[in-house]
């Protein structure tokens, strides 16, 4: 089984190994080099001194000098020592025939200068020509060893850059198949997991396959797997809780709420089973009703409660915001007391994609619920605006999906206000949690206000309670406005 670790390891050292030989080949190259400058320097050097010969040679003509000839031996000395401790380089260029023609044309030109120097002053002229001729031959034959060597040596520069241009491809080739290779082993294994986390998150995939056979990534995948298997395992766990505990309170709930009329009924029955014929036909009659308005309120209850569990088909459709309100104050007018002031004001006629009657109710239960806490004016306002121009204060009693509201290009902000006793601070946490109410036992079903808060999360908005500072309570609902296309299409 392979992995990462090798793999990178491997990859790694290749390259070094690769960088090594590139640093031996430049300096081999460059030792290479810099011996043929050092084999040239010699060749130049001979060069040199045979140019210093010749001119010494002309010194010596012109001014009869001993030392001018002590100069030309000095200097003859010197090249032969030259040529014969560097006769390896000098045969690079020349052949040996040529090398020791050169030695041949020194000896003769050491000869001819002390024979110079014997003859007399008028016997000397002949003599010159003769000396200039071989110092010319020597000086013609360096000149050509000279020229070979730096042939040589631009040979050896234009060989030193095609190794130098090669090993640096070469380099240059490894490092690119060592990225393919990472890429290749490495980096494509992490992007075929990575994508298949992304697939986890979006609940297209079940568990993480093995996108490679390295042991670090089948590792991971195993452990990941089987953190996943035990969440699931955690969550169903959880979600068997939530059940039983929501069926506790569902079924708490309806014992509370079905318990006051079924002990009414019950007392109602017993009178009547106890009745041994004496009792009056007027006061029959009134146990009778009784039992028929608990069955009734008890059947109520039961609806209600069926509301607040079923899943409703919605309906959506665009209705004016205006006329959703009067629709629903139509419905209710009438069993409001003659008491109770209700205002409807500047409510705009902007479109709104709801279900009709789930919005209706939200009004209803809102109008309804100020009339049992006790209020006696009751307004209804409408406004469009933006979440950021008219988000509350205290966010702490918000309900709903806050995010389309907070990203909708626009807003429909109800505010329904009364002057009634307002909501304890205690209890304003609590009022659209199911079955909670500050009714007294039989009066209701704590259920009003958490259905509004269920239509209101189901046409994506949020609301929002407060107590207001001249008395009563205030609820915001906010409904994002829809498209103009939606509008359109619905």
């Amino acid at each position: 089984m392979t992995s990462l670790v090798s793999k990178i390891t491997t990859s790694y050292g290749l390259s070094k190994i690769a960088l090594l030989i590139f640093v031996g080949v430049v300096i081999a190259d460059l030792h290479y080099l810099q011996t043929q400058i050092v084999e040239g320097e010699a060749v130049n050097d001979f060069f040199t001194t045979t140019q210093e010969i010749r001119f010494d040679e002309k010194n010596l003509f012109l001014y009869h000098h001993d030392s001018d000839y002590d100069k030309l031996q000095h200097q003859l000395n010197t090249a032969q020592n030259i040529l014969s401790e560097n006769r390896r380089v000098f045969s690079e260029v020349a052949s040996d025939k040529e090398l020791d023609q050169v030695n041949t044309l020194l000896d003769d030109y050491r000869l001819q200068l002390q024979q110079y120097m014997e003859l007399s002053e008028s016997a000397r002229l002949g003599m010159q020509d003769k000396i200039r001729v071989t110092g010319h031959a020597i000086t013609e034959l360096i000149r050509d060893f000279n020229q070979r060597i730096r042939v040589v040596l631009t040979k050896t520069t234009q060989v030193a850059a095609r190794t130098l241009m090669i090993a640096s491809v070469t380099v240059i080739l490894l490092g690119i198949l060592s990225a393919m290779f990472m890429v290749r082993r490495v980096v494509r294994p992490l992007r075929d997991l990575e994508k298949q986390l992304d697939e986890l998150a979006e609940g297209n995939e079940e568990t993480l396959t093995l996108p490679s056979q390295d042991k670090e990534i089948q590792s991971f995948v195993h452990h990941f797997n089987s953190m996943l298997d035990r969440l699931r395992a955690q969550q169903n766990q959880t979600r068997q809780h939530e059940k039983a505990a929501a069926l506790g309170v569902l079924v708490s709930g309806v014992a509370h709420e079905l318990n006051n009329p079924l002990s009414n009924i019950s007392t109602s029955v017993q009178l009547l089973l106890e009745d041994d014929g004496t009792t009056r036909d007027d006061l029959r009659r009134q146990w009778l009703a009784h039992v028929d308005g608990e069955c009734e309120r008890a059947r109520r209850i039961v609806r209600r409660l069926l509301d607040s569990v079923r899943q409703p088909t919605l309906h959506m459709q665009s209705h004016n915001a205006d006329t959703l309100v009067q629709s629903a104050v139509l419905l209710i007018h009438r069993q409001l007391p003659p008491t109770i002031y209700l205002h409807i004001e500047d409510i705009p006629a902007t479109p709104l994609l709801v279900d009709r009657e789930r919005m209706q109710q939200v009004f209803i239960n809102l109008i309804r619920n100020a009339v049992d806490a006790g209020a006696q004016n009751i307004s209804v306002v409408g406004r469009e605006t933006t979440w950021e121009d008219s988000m509350p204060a205290n966010t702490d009693y918000l309900v709903g999906d806050i995010e389309p509201i907070r990203h909708a290009t626009g807003v429909m902000l109800f505010d329904i206000e009364d002057d009634g006793p307002g909501i304890s601070k205690e209890h304003l946490a609590q009022i659209f949690n199911p079955f909670f109410t500050t009714k007294s036992s039989g009066e209701g079903t704590g259920l009003g206000l958490y259905l509004v808060e269920e239509i209101i999360s189901e046409h994506n908005g949020c609301m929002s309670v407060e107590n207001r500072e001249q008395g009563g309570t205030r609820f915001m609902v906010w409904l994002p406005l829809p498209h103009k296309e939606e509008t359109a299409s619905e």
